[in-house]
């Protein structure tokens, strides 16, 4: 059992942490780790009520502190002490920008604060795929060149999600440009049973128009093409609609992705192999009546990438909030906001 000693030293460490990480002076971290995270009057209330609790932290330490329980973690084998921190994090987040001067996003900040409680894991929003094998599939049969458009399912926290990958070659150009550029690439057979082609494409060029940076003169923000069999792909993604089935014989490889909290849109890079594409999450605001009020960006994505037939037309549903996820080509701006 973890003794006070023990816990008197844990608060000392994850005070130093917020000193370095925050760019605090020495001795500067107490106060803010004291009212910001365990929501005492004072550091030095937090150590007396710590030192307090005799030779050994008893059992009902967690029940009979609201937020010096989260000392605990990682200390005591409790999984509902994790989970109500993933409740939390971001008040703890909140109230710490209103202790000191925050240089970081709130999503940085709530990853920060999951390192502070040892929580690698769930700091990361670098999720490791390379386990997962896409098999690439064509979409349409009557194009000229049927690897124009390919598609692969695999699943992200046991939602299925299709992957659509239309092969590209281009250059700076605008929204206009581009459009021209995807109708005269993909072309169907002359002759042949008809698909709806037509539909896909304007699908693509209106996620394109949310997603791609055009006009935009910083090289960071274009997107990094994805190869398959050494062809350049543009691909998004989404959530299946679940009265499409997966084209699969065995079940779907599954990756698993921590969702946060936060009003803050989230941003995670998704490494397959040498190859890496972003995945973005953004919490919606749920009206009393289950009904999700949009906001001009989410609206955006509902009418343009979650339009496909293909996708599922409602929002995803985690820790009993509302979420968009949607998957984008990467950038290099991604890396830089995933760095911390």
């Amino acid at each position: 059992m973890i003794t006070p000693i023990q816990l008197a030293y844990k608060i000392n460490l994850q005070s130093k942490f917020l000193e370095k990480y925050l760019n605090l002076p020495t001795g500067f971290g107490n106060e803010p780790l004291a009212k910001a995270i365990y929501q005492t009057f004072n550091y030095d209330d937090l150590c007396s009520t710590v030192s307090d609790l005799g030779e050994k932290v008893p059992s009902s330490f967690i029940s009979e502190y609201s937020a010096l329980k989260f000392l605990l973690i990682c200390e005591v084998p409790d999984e509902n002490l994790i989970e109500e921190l993933h409740q939390e994090i971001e008040n703890m987040a909140f109230r710490l920008e209103k202790q000191v001067i925050i240089n970081i996003s709130r999503t940085q900040l709530i990853s920060l604060l999951y390192k502070l409680f040892g929580l690698e894991y769930e700091s990361k929003y670098i999720v490791e795929a390379d386990d997962i094998d896409l098999d690439w599939q064509p979409c349409f049969q009557t194009l000229e060149d049927n690897s124009g458009v390919l598609f692969s399912d695999f699943n992200i926290n046991k939602t299925p999600f299709r992957l659509i990958a239309t092969k590209l070659y281009l250059g700076e150009v605008s929204i206009e440009d581009y459009a021209e550029v995807v109708k005269k690439t993909m072309k169907q057979c002359a002759h042949v049973a008809y698909e709806d082609f037509e539909e896909h494409i304007s699908w693509h060029i209106n996620c394109s128009s949310i997603f791609l940076p055009f006009g935009s003169k910083n090289s960071d923000e274009s997107p990094h093409y994805y190869k398959i069999n050494g062809e350049q792909y543009i691909v998004y993604g989404f959530p299946l609609s679940p009265i499409i089935s997966t084209d699969s014989d065995h079940e779907l490889e599954d990756i698993t992705v921590l969702i946060k909290d936060t009003s803050e849109k989230q941003v995670f890079t998704l490494n397959f192999e040498y190859q890496k594409l972003t995945l973005e999450c953004l919490l919606l605001d749920k009206k009393c009546d289950g009904d999700v009020n949009h906001s001009e960006f989410s609206q955006q994505v509902k009418n343009g990438l979650f339009d496909h037939k293909e996708a599922c037309g409602f929002p995803l549903v985690f820790n009993k909030n509302f979420y968009y996820l949607w998957i984008r080509p990467y950038s290099n701006v991604d890396f830089l906001v995933n760095a911390l």
